[in-house]
């Protein structure tokens, strides 16, 4: 059974996601390989980022509130670039080129603008005070709840993907020439790797008040490391807001299977605070902590 998104949004709609083609293709062996390998936990500074596009590269711009406009540059335009520039072993080179949104534990879709990032953009800047917060943005791409957060009064945002390459060449240029001026007091930080490794290696001084993330929760096997990344990394008074599908056909993924899964942990509140009528329903999810005095510390389970 293939899998597509099935997305409207410019840079998402006429992307498409075969995961079970990639998955059912495989030799044995290498299914096991995909399963297995993971991206290590990386930490990608401003001066790693050497993109320099040109001044008249396509931008999209989104009106998350009368005063609030997020800008990206366009994703098929970055494919562009990179096709030209990189060589075959760049991983989004390998993944847009075969047409796909997903290569497992190499690539996962952070060269698309999804619709539930600017839902949950949408929604968190008008009904979330960002003002002095730390705010983390899980599986961010094209980092628009992140800058949303950002321009909103944010004290830190840090951004995390999957893949370095996509901080490199889409989030760093996202984030530092299009939405930063000296009207902007935020400090920034860039991560990379798989969710299993964040929580042993980031190296905070303090929880996040926020947590951001959208479209992360389309594969049930990584339900696990989002738990433990929220439990050892949220403030005891913190928020998770999570946007996603009601369901990811294909995969099994959604927000229902996702609430039970967290409800079974015993760990969080889940509030849906949004739904989004469509073919498929998008929803926003709100987290909180069930028991404020918990030690965050022993609680990743």
């Amino acid at each position: 059974m293939a899998f597509c998104f099935n997305f409207t949004t410019k840079d998402s709609e006429e992307k498409s996601l075969n995961i079970d083609d990639i998955l059912l293709e495989a030799p044995v062996s290498k299914k096991k390989k995909i399963e297995q390998v993971v991206t290590d936990f990386k930490e990608i500074t401003v001066e790693d980022c050497k993109a320099d596009y040109p001044y008249d590269l396509e931008v999209n711009t989104y009106q998350l509130t009368d005063s609030i406009t997020v800008s990206c540059y366009d994703a098929g335009a970055i494919e562009e670039i990179l096709k030209k520039d990189k060589d075959d072993s760049s991983s989004v080179v390998k993944a847009t080129s075969c047409h796909s949104d997903l290569v497992p534990n190499v690539y996962e879709g952070g060269l698309t603008v999804w619709e539930c990032g600017i839902d949950l953009a949408s929604y968190v800047a008008k009904d979330v005070d960002f003002t002095d917060k730390m705010i983390l943005e899980l599986g961010c791409g094209a980092g628009i709840p992140g800058i949303c957060a950002m321009l909103c009064g944010a004290k830190v945002v840090h951004f995390q993907d999957y893949n370095e390459e996509v901080l490199k060449e889409y989030t760093i240029p996202n984030v530092k020439q299009l939405n930063t001026d000296d009207d902007v007091k935020c400090t920034c930080r860039y991560f990379s790797g798989d969710w299993s490794q964040f929580s042993d290696k980031i190296d905070n001084e303090q929880s996040y008040d926020i947590i951001l993330t959208a479209e992360t929760i389309y594969n049930p096997d990584n339900y696990q490391k989002l738990h433990d990344v929220f439990t050892s990394q949220l403030d005891k008074h913190g928020t998770v807001y999570l946007a996603a599908k009601s369901n990811y056909f294909g995969v099994g993924g959604g927000i229902g299977l996702f609430e039970d899964f967290m409800n079974g942990k015993g760990k969080f509140s889940c509030k849906i605070c949004k739904t989004i009528e469509a073919g498929v329903p998008r929803e926003i999810m709100q987290l909180k902590w069930k028991n404020t005095n918990i030690d965050k510390q022993t609680e990743k389970t």
